[in-house]
């Protein structure tokens, strides 16, 4: 059993996010109730949920606890005082509207865009849960209650600037003039479109590489795990298997105003991951916003740390717990629209992101470790079933 002595201070540490997520305004009464705030239970569930995957972590300081508890509940009380703020109850199930998106008259938006990005339910023998869970604590009200009159114009409805002030000390960002959302229900300073991208836009093109944000068909918003060649000198690019069935057209979400640059023309469901052919308006990298990939493979030890690159929460780094064949468990902070992230170590990308171990996933940074394992396919697997099957993606490799 894989004993972790300092993730006591960790968990304690992160309790604020707990609760700070639980303290969300949920009431459709005149005046807002006081949360009910309960962080030690909220840890100790996560306790639970390590101990399932042989993860023994020290017990939670109720004294330590209790104090948070106190002092969060009060804080609510003094920011219901001074907002004013009266929440609407709230369906789970529904993303939440980006509220600041203003769509220009003569702007075209694609019919990707327009959707709501909640990926596909996980498949037969997939053992995490895809990462599609929208906004099941009801944050998204109170976001919507504190925006202010800035209302920047944007064509994309995916690409949301907020300068209100729940949104910046959401992201951890206080002191920001504005932060960026993409996917509903993170409150993340988002991945802004790099200047390699709008490059490429100008050719008439879209750009791909590790951690590239991509519509797939009219459902899903995900991350491009990596892009490169096969054996046939195809342009072949891979995400999670979850995200898309063949036949659906892909677009970058950084460029969609090129349409569809690529085609799903396979999946494995127990393995979840996708085959995307790319066309010519397309054009592949091994760097992409600020993130080199050097290799394709390899593994990680426990204890070693692993970084993930998505469109929802951007660049998180977290402990490995466990590493075998196919799959990965770690602590990497992912959500919906992280789906095919790149798992990164020493500039390798030895997996991709396919979901969350419970239904709390991670949707501020202010959660630090307070949040479910993830699970990632380990790109050797991949490769290998790529070469076994034949065809669209066999001998995948990067640019040289």
């Amino acid at each position: 059993m894989l004993r972790m002595s300092r993730l006591k201070k960790v968990l304690v540490g992160s309790a604020f996010a707990g609760a700070f997520l639980f303290a969300a305004p949920a009431a459709g009464a005149d005046e807002l109730p006081a949360p009910v705030i309960d962080s030690a239970g909220f840890l100790n569930g996560v306790r639970a949920d390590l101990a399932k995957l042989g993860v023994a972590t020290a017990p939670v300081d109720q004294a330590v606890t209790e104090g948070i508890d106190q002092a969060l509940g009060a804080a609510a009380h003094r920011v219901a005082q001074a907002t004013g703020i009266i929440a609407e109850p709230i369906t789970p199930a529904q993303p939440a509207a980006p509220a600041n998106s203003v769509t220009p008259a003569n702007s075209a938006t694609p019919a990707a865009a327009q959707a709501d990005y909640q990926t596909a339910p996980g498949q037969q023998g997939h053992p995490g849960q895809p990462l599609t869970n929208p906004e099941p604590l009801g944050l998204a009200q109170l976001e919507r209650a504190t925006q202010p009159d800035f209302k920047p114009q944007v064509a994309d409805p995916n690409y949301v600037f907020k300068n209100d002030l729940f949104s910046k000390i959401a992201a951890g960002k206080p002191m920001a003039d504005f932060v960026l959302h993409r996917v509903p229900g993170s409150y993340f300073d988002a991945p802004r479109i790099p200047e390699e991208s709008n490059q490429a836009l100008g050719r008439g093109n879209s750009l791909y590489g590790p951690g590239t944000p991509i519509y797939v068909g009219q459902n899903s918003m995900c991350t491009l795990t990596a892009a490169g060649y096969d054996n046939a000198g195809n342009k072949v690019g891979l995400t999670a298997g979850h995200c898309a069935e063949p036949g659906e057209q892909v677009l970058s979400a950084d460029s969609w105003q090129v349409g569809p640059t690529g085609t799903v023309v396979d999946k494995n469901a127990y393995l979840d991951y996708a085959v995307i052919q790319f066309n010519d308006k397309a054009e592949i990298s091994n760097s992409y916003n600020g993130v080199t990939a050097h290799a394709v493979g390899g593994t990680a030890r426990p204890g070693d740390v692993a970084c993930k690159h998505g469109v929802a929460t951007g660049t998180t780094c977290g402990m490995v717990y466990t590493q075998g064949s196919e799959k990965q468990f770690n602590q990497v902070c992912a959500m919906m629209g992280d789906s095919g992230a790149p798992l990164m170590k020493n500039g390798a990308v030895i997996g991709a992101i396919s979901g969350g171990v419970g239904p709390i996933s991670c949707r501020t940074p202010w959660q630090g470790a307070l949040h479910v394992p993830s699970t990632a396919t380990t790109m050797d697997s991949i490769v290998a079933d790529l070469n076994r099957r034949g065809g669209v993606g066999a001998g995948f490799r990067l640019q040289p």
